[in-house]
């Protein structure tokens, strides 16, 4: 082993002499020196003493001090007890050692004089004393070495003490003592007053450790809790951010508009949504004034229920409500929407309102639907009384029609028996005009109830106004207005439409009366024709997409007051004067026959500024056939050809069997059906007459069925005081021919006959 191994043996020994203290020294410094200190006596002492003990016994063999044999001895085992022994305290291991280093100063002394090493054992003692144990412990220390230098001193001059080398005199043993003593007392409390301030200066640095450990053990738990406080928030933040996500993903993508005001009605938050529902951008919107984005009327309605709302909340304490209207907004184009808005109001800690939130929902499409739900109902009801009112029409147009042609066919008869300048020809002709009158008004019923005969023809509707602006009924309509100016506004390529030409005359007709009937002082009529295409709805009625030709009649009159805009088409709904026309059935029947022709119809109108109604009836490309002028009745006459007549009434069976007579036909009549299938059973008939309502007994159907049996190929004409009905067409598929309508003229039964007797 070299020098170098040794010292780090050496240094590896003392750190593991020390290595016990390190616990203490975070508790007290000074006591971990001083358990190094008493370690390092220990280990020293304990190999010194194991040198001395070879000497001790060498004397002891060669001069008999076998005493200082087993002083070495003891004092060996007591040091290496000591070393060994750290679970003892260090004071009391301290005092051992210090006890045992004063024995053996007194022991030197004793016997090797005072010359010898043993003043400098009490030296050690005392200075080790106020090293190990402090300054009371060094005090301590040199007064027992001045009364053991005593006692020995005394012992020395008894003779009961080892004898000087030399002679030393009492004054000179006095003043060496005395200098021993000083000298030793002031290393003693040296040491003892710097090992003190050591100590005072150990407990200041203790208690600023403990303080700076408390301190810090302080700003650790404020550490931890300002850690946990930062996590709290951060998930706080980390849930708000979330939320605002949240909060912001619904407020952007949710359709409604939501919005806060403050109680001065200033917007103070908008969602995006409002730009859909106005056309402004939030931004945009949150500085605009409430009455900049409602319209007057909803503004007024706005106010009075904030107001009614905020009485109710101070009346019963609470704010805790919310209220819901229908308002219509103002969009940045000027244009309007409704929309629904539910609002509430937003309360302060004191419970008192501090703004307001709200909701608003566009309705468009639910008042549409409830619009349009209204107006199924509403055309419901009217279905429904024209329903009433067809039935009524059905139970008397029958008889009546029957009664009528009496009126309308017998002054055929007995004009073509009068000579021109006979004066009984007018008072006949006025008697046939009025029971033609009486039928029309019939008529009108029928179709009013959507019963009536529908000939659909191609026709042009500049034909239409064109045939009734040379009328006698426009001649007198100017007449009985005369200040009334009329315009027309034609189209000259206007579409054809697939129609029935009386009752599209009859409806513009009616247009043009109570045109003239809302313009009692004078004023225009304009009647127009064009061509348009529909591709969107009409006022909330979905149209089918196409083109339409369109009939207009505009007036500058008195206009429909807003009230009664929606009952103009109401059946007896009229505000004519009595004596002119006002039956109340004129534009019901615009209305019928507008639905019948599968158009729509449309009236605008304002009081003082007249009213503009536009029917749009399906326009076809089909080409419109020029009518063939009547022929004169010659053409008509037949050859002796059989006709029975089969009809229940019997002034009908007169009327029928002397207009035939007259055309130069055999004329045959029974009352019923079955009285016709009898007859036929015998005889033959070339054209039968069949009334299609016959009571009691079998109608027109039934008894051209039977008569097929009999006569497969048998030649017969459908008649009907009521419309044509499915038993008319079904009769019709049969073999039957025409359908008249009654009350017929003679040119209209003659032209029926021969073409159902030249029909193969």
């Amino acid at each position: 082993m070299n020098l170098r191994d040794w010292f780090a043996a050496v240094n590896k020994f003392f750190e593991s002499l020390s290595c016990s203290c390190h616990q203490d020294l975070a508790q007290d410094g000074l006591s971990c020196w001083r358990e190094r200190i008493l370690h390092s006596v220990l280990a020293a002492g304990t190999g010194l003493s194991l040198i001395a003990l070879v000497p001790a016994v060498y004397m002891a063999f060669s001069e008999g001090l076998w005493l200082l044999v087993v002083v070495d001895s003891c004092a060996f085992l007591t040091i290496t007890f000591l070393l060994v022994m750290r679970r003892i305290k260090l004071e009391l291991r301290a005092a051992a050692v210090l006890l045992l280093t004063f024995l053996v100063g007194v022991f030197v002394i004793g016997q090797a004089g005072f010359l010898s090493g043993g003043p400098a054992w009490l030296f050690a003692f005392a200075v080790l004393s106020g090293v190990l144990l402090g300054l009371r412990a060094a005090l301590l220390a040199t007064l027992l070495n001045a009364l053991a230098l005593a006692v020995l001193a005394g012992l020395s001059a008894a003779g009961m003490a080892a004898e000087a080398q030399e002679a030393i005199t009492p004054t000179r043993a006095v003043a060496a003592g005395a200098n021993f003593l000083f000298l030793n007392a002031v290393s003693a409390v040296s040491v003892a007053v710097l090992v003190n301030g050591l100590q005072t200066l150990n407990k200041k640095s203790e208690a600023a450790t403990n303080a700076y450990r408390d301190e810090r053990a302080d700003l650790l738990r404020t550490r931890e809790k300002l850690k946990q406080e930062i996590v709290v928030r951060m998930n706080s933040e980390r849930a708000l951010r979330q939320s605002e996500q949240k909060y912001r993903l619904l407020a952007e993508n949710i359709q409604d508009v939501i919005w806060m005001m403050d109680m001065k009605f200033a917007f103070t938050f908008v969602s995006p949504a409002i730009e859909r529902l106005q056309g402004w951008t939030h931004h945009e919107y949150m500085k605009l004034r409430l009455e900049e984005s409602l319209t007057p009327a909803s503004l007024k309605k706005v106010f009075e229920e904030f107001n009614r709302q905020y009485e109710l909340g101070l009346a019963s304490g609470s704010f805790a409500r919310s209220s819901t209207l229908e308002i219509e907004l103002l969009r940045r184009d000027g244009s309007s929407v409704w929309s629904e808005v539910t609002a509430s109001f937003l309360l302060g800690e004191d419970g008192m309102p501090i703004g307001v939130l709200g909701v608003s929902r566009d309705i468009t499409e639910r008042r549409k639907a409830e619009r349009e739900k209204r107006e199924l109902l509403e055309s419901l009801a009217r279905s429904k009384k024209m329903e009433a009112l067809g039935t009524l029409a059905g139970g008397v147009a029958h008889d009546l029609n029957n009664v009528l042609s009496g009126i309308v066919s017998y002054p055929d008869l007995l004009l073509m028996d009068l000579p021109r300048e006979s004066p009984l020809r007018r008072p006949i002709e006025v008697i046939q005009e009025s029971g033609k009158k009486a039928a029309a008004i019939v008529q009108d019923l029928l179709t009013l109830a959507r019963r009536g005969v529908s000939t659909l023809e191609v026709l042009n509707l500049n034909d239409i106004v064109g045939e009734y602006l040379i009328s006698p009924e426009y001649q007198r309509l100017r007449a009985l207005h005369p200040r009334i100016e009329v315009e027309t506004r034609q189209e000259t390529e206007l579409l054809n439409v697939m129609g029935s030409p009386i009752h599209l005359s009859k409806s513009l007709m009616n247009l043009v009366s109570n045109a003239a009937e809302a313009m009692p002082n004078g004023g225009k009529i304009i009647i127009a024709t064009e061509n348009r295409h529909l591709d969107r709805s009409l006022k909330g009625k979905e149209v089918r997409e196409g083109d339409y030709a369109v009939l207009q009649v505009a007036d500058t009159g008195v206009g429909i007051p807003p009230e009664d805009l929606h009952r103009v088409f109401e059946p007896f709904f009229t505000k004519k004067k009595m004596g002119r026309s006002g039956t109340g059935l004129g534009m019901a029947v615009v209305w019928g026959t507008v639905q019948d022709h599968h158009g729509y119809i449309d009236v605008r109108s304002a009081e003082g500024r007249g009213t503009e109604v536009t029917a749009y009836l399906p326009a076809t490309r089909e080409e419109s056939m020029k009518p063939v002028p009547a022929s004169s009745l010659d053409s008509f006459k037949g050859a002796g050809e059989t006709v029975l007549v089969v009809d229940d009434m019997k002034e009908q069976r007169e009327i029928a069997a002397k207009i035939i007579e007259q055309l130069g036909y055999v004329a045959k009549s029974v009352e019923s059906g079955e009285q016709a299938v009898d007859l036929l059973k015998h005889e033959r008939a070339d054209l039968l007459i069949l009334d299609m309502i016959m009571e009691p007994g079998i109608d027109g159907l039934e008894t051209f069925h039977r008569v097929k049996k009999l006569h497969p190929h048998q030649k017969a004409i459908i008649t009907s005081g009521y419309a044509e009905t499915d038993r008319v067409q079904i009769a019709q598929r049969l073999g039957a021919g025409s359908y008249l309508k009654k009350p017929y003229t003679v040119h209209n039964l003659a032209v029926a006959i021969k073409s159902e007797l030249n029909r193969n």
